[in-house]
């Protein structure tokens, strides 16, 4: 099965459990920390990834890295480690998020640029791209990535508008090098 298809089931199922029990912020709020963690340490990732540690160390390691979290995020980060799916962690919160703002009818957009861009220039974007009909209903997320030299890189679902300089550079090299001149 696809990590998608596994993300989505277990993203599924917490998220069907939250609504039961009026906790849905409360569990996006911690799978989004769940995220940070994750993702700002390198040894946390090995730690989920590696077959080494025993199934009951690693859950009792998580419930301590974890013990400030709600219980039923606790409980859900328990059950994905005893089914050996911890390494599948980050993509079943990033799938909770979006479910999420799908429930909420939020767009979820990434802005992709060389330096951290100013909420006006973020708007200016948006509103360039049609994106911007109610603010409230909008969430961006602004990745920096100094290799794309300058521009930005809009994503937007599946959709993924490239108006970097680092790309409009490498086409004006591929021109050069089919002589298209």
């Amino acid at each position: 099965m696809s990590k998608i298809r596994i993300a989505r089931r277990y993203a599924d199922g917490l998220w069907d459990y939250a609504l039961s029990v009026k906790e849905e912020e409360i569990i996006v709020e911690e799978m989004q920390s769940l995220i940070n963690i994750i993702n700002g340490s390198k040894d946390f990732q090995l730690f989920l990834k590696t077959p080494i540690l025993e199934t009951e160390r690693k859950i009792q390691i998580a419930a301590q890295i974890f013990k400030s979290f709600s219980k039923t995020t606790q409980h859900f980060i328990t059950l994905v480690i005893k089914q050996n799916r911890e390494s599948d962690l980050i993509d079943i919160a990033e799938e909770v998020i979006h479910i999420y703002n799908e429930y909420k009818g939020i767009l979820q957009v990434t802005i992709t640029s060389a330096i951290p861009l100013e909420d006006k220039t973020i708007s200016d974007i948006l509103i360039k791209y049609g994106k911007l009909d109610d603010p409230k209903k909008v969430r961006v997320d602004n990745k920096i990535d100094e290799s794309i030299i300058g521009g930005y890189i809009l994503r937007l679902g599946d959709q993924q508008l490239d108006a970097s300089v680092k790309t409009k550079l490498e086409n004006i090299k591929k021109r050069f090098e089919q002589k298209v001149y």
